[in-house]
């Protein structure tokens, strides 16, 4: 039985769930990363707990898919940067079946992101839209391509940035380059065991309760190597060791305007270790 594993990173620009089939699942992950140093933020730790579920999808009226998601995520900051931090989101995408090789995709995501023990108001909630369009070639049905408009929250206020997507897949072996949030090569060894190689670039805005500035911005550029194996049944363990190619604390005012030189909040790169079971409920 062909298992589709998507990756577990949450709050990438596009959700991977508008271009895949998607099957009722439940995954759990553990990310860890390195401390890192420069002149001023010293050593910054960091490590993430994420859980996201997916439903099965559904079609309407044989022409649109329509599939949601839930998550959650847990961020425990220390040393220069001493914060708890959590994200919830849920996300709602179609695929408008146009004709037998053209698509209409889109979706629409709300985050609630904050500081542990605050408030929750307004400032907290971080929306995100995509919309575009999907084609699978006329030649190789292997491939299918899509471009389109992303507005989101996550780079800054109220950011439109143009997404694209190639996706290639066979039996053996899948890529998808889903630009500017994620590259993934996928190798299927066997039915139960995968590899690949996979980049992404993610950020994340949170409202915090500090003296110097009212939100922080989290930016994170990561090449991964993985492998995923199949334990019992429908549970899969992952393990993928990587490096960070930039890592960002941005601290922004209200307004999202950054309170000093963005530039002074780099951290070197370092190494980073994310692993998680994935567990299909169907």
């Amino acid at each position: 039985m062909k298992v589709n594993i998507k990756m577990l990173y949450l709050g990438m620009l596009i959700p991977t769930v508008l271009f895949a089939q998607v099957e009722n699942r439940a995954t759990l992950s553990h990310t860890y990363y390195a401390p890192s140093s420069n002149d001023n933020l010293n050593a910054v730790e960091q490590s993430n707990i994420d859980f996201q579920y997916f439903l099965k999808s559904k079609v309407i009226a044989k022409k649109i898919r329509w599939d949601n998601n839930f998550a959650y995520r847990s961020l425990a900051i220390d040393d220069a940067v001493t914060k708890n931090l959590f994200d919830v989101a849920y996300t709602s995408s179609f695929v408008y079946t146009k004709t037998a090789k053209n698509f209409l995709i889109g979706s629409a995501r709300i985050n609630v992101r904050s500081q542990y023990n605050t408030a929750i108001t307004s400032d907290a909630l971080f929306p995100s839209l995509s919309f575009g369009y999907m084609r699978q070639s006329q030649t190789n049905k292997a491939i299918r391509w899509a471009a389109g408009i992303n507005y989101n929250n996550d780079f800054g206020k109220n950011v439109i940035l143009p997404f694209f997507i190639f996706n290639y897949e066979t039996q053996k072996m899948r890529f998808n380059a889903t630009l500017p949030s994620s590259i993934l090569l996928l190798f299927r060894e066997n039915k139960n065991w995968y590899y690949g190689l996979n980049a992404t670039l993610n950020a994340s805005i949170f409202e915090v309760e500090d003296n110097a500035y009212d939100r922080l911005q989290i930016l994170n550029a990561n090449f991964f190597a993985f492998t995923q194996v199949k334990l019992y049944k429908k549970l899969w363990f992952e393990v993928k060791p990587g490096i960070t190619l930039r890592r960002d604390f941005n601290f922004l005012q209200s307004n999202f305007d950054p309170v000093n030189d963005a530039a002074k909040n780099k951290l070197d790169p370092n190494f980073v270790l994310t692993s998680g079971l994935l567990y299909k409920i169907n």
